[in-house]
Formats: structure tokens, C-alpha cells, sequence
């Protein structure tokens, strides 16, 4: 996929015209490295990383992922367990971008993703999406983003099965909430945010990175949040405009 699917550019090109402040919507880019930096701001454990270009030698001992900087939906994405895999990786997100990102690979537990939505002066905690990952699929990529229609077209890969809301009863949701609003205070968000955890094996969450894009659609990840909360896509939507204007 491109980098800033056509729905992308178009919102966002809909609310420069529109003269709308940018954070409405809530872009950060498309930089990995960049994304992550909320965590050390926030003092939260973010994964050890380096950003390598042709010819670098990357100093950290795997595990590790290695990844574009500046690509989406998990293109060209690799977890490199031995040194030998090194090179394969590193040449494969080349393919997408002049920058690679070696990121600390950090054990499967759990990996969740939290929304936050500003209501006045109050900071709203939205359900907690968990992506079912095991042993043989440790990390997310582009296939668990994206699939390839009967219309060769591309598509939004199915949640059901794939996905799913953490009850508020977990254990783990005042941890990863209170981590959230740290990260969102931090980097001086407006009106929501999205963040992404790993939880590592002893309970630990690990700050991945912020995707403060939103698209307002059905299966947006804040909309699909917040309807799980019981407002509507359209009342969201109407509230957030609101905000910004």
C-alpha cells in the first residue's frame, strides 16, 4: 500500500482547505521513530531503538524489529531473531524507505491499544483494544492489516477473531489507561489520541507508539472505540468538529 492511503490524504486535504486546526486531524506523519518518542517524554519503558540508512551496521543484538521508518499498515515489517537475518530484514525495509528502524523486541504477553477523547476538561478513557497474537505470529504485520479482494483490490483486514475490547474488569486497563494519559498530557495532544502498549510476559507495559490519525469511519479504531462505549460514530464525530472549530 502507499504511504497515506487515498481516504487519508483526502480528510486531511478536506480540513486544510477548510482551514480546520491541525489537531483535529491529529496527524504526527508517518515516522516510527518520531511516534515513539511520546513514551521517553511521558517516562514510560519504551523498547531501545536506532535508525540505520544504507551501509549503517545496526548495534543492537537481536531480538529485534526492524522496520521502515516512514511506512504504513506494517510494510515491509521483520522480527530478526539471529544475526544472520540481519541483512534480509534490513534490505527489506530499505524497499520502502531511506530510513530503517531497529527497534528492542520485547516478549509477547499481550499487545492492547488505548484511546483517550477530551470531554470539556475531563480526559475520557476509552475500552481497550487487545490484537490476538501468539507464539507462530508474535508481531502484527501487513497481513493482519490488510487483504487483497476478489476485486484485486486492498481491504481492511476483518477484526472478528483478530481482535477484540478488554473487558474494564482486566487487571491490566488502569495500568495501561494511566500510561496513556501520561503520553497524551506529554505530547500536548487535542481532543483524542491512540496509543499502542506491548506487555511483556511480567506485566509490564511497554510503549510502542502514538497513531493520532483518525478517519472517523466505521472501522476507524477511536470510532469502533467509542461506539463500544455507546456513543455513536456520528455523535463523535459531531463533538470533535466542535472542539476544533
Amino acid at each position: 500500500m502507499a504511504q497515506g492511503g487515498s481516504d487519508r490524504s483526502a480528510i486531511v486535504c478536506l480540513f486544510h482547505h477548510q482551514r480546520y486546526p491541525q489537531g483535529v486531524v491529529g496527524i504526527v506523519g508517518l515516522d516510527d521513530n518520531r511516534r515513539r518518542q511520546g513514551g521517553p517524554i511521558a517516562r514510560l519503558a519504551v523498547p531501545a531503538g536506532q535508525i540505520l540508512q544504507q551501509g549503517d551496521r545496526p548495534t543492537l543484538a537481536p531480538p529485534v524489529i526492524v522496520k521502515p521508518n516512514d511506512a504504513d499498515n506494517s510494510l515491509g515489517v521483520s522480527l530478526v531473531m539471529e544475526e544472520a537475518d540481519y541483512s534480509a530484514a534490513i534490505a527489506a525495509a530499505l524497499r520502502h524507505s531511506r530510513d530503517v528502524l531497529v527497534e528492542q523486541y520485547i516478549p509477547l504477553g499481550r499487545e492492547v491499544r488505548c484511546g483517550l477523547v477530551e470531554q470539556g476538561d475531563r480526559l475520557i478513557e476509552l475500552p481497550l483494544q487487545e490484537y490476538r497474537l501468539d507464539s507462530c505470529q508474535p508481531i502484527r504485520t501487513y497481513d493482519h492489516k490488510l487483504v487483497n479482494t476478489d476485486q484485486d483490490t486492498l481491504a481492511l483486514t476483518p477484526k472478528a477473531g483478530k481482535a477484540w475490547m478488554v473487558p474494564q474488569s482486566d487487571p491490566i486497563v488502569p495500568a495501561i489507561w494511566s500510561a496513556a494519559k501520561q503520553a497524551h498530557r506529554a505530547l500536548g495532544c487535542r481532543h483524542y489520541s491512540l496509543f499502542d502498549f506491548r506487555i511483556d510476559p511480567q506485566g509490564r507495559p511497554w510503549f510502542i507508539e502514538a497513531g493520532l490519525y483518525c478517519s472517523f469511519g466505521p472501522r476507524s479504531v477511536i470510532g469502533w472505540m467509542m461506539t463500544a462505549a455507546g456513543t455513536p460514530l456520528p455523535e463523535f464525530f459531531d463533538a470533535m468538529l466542535r472542539q476544533a472549530i
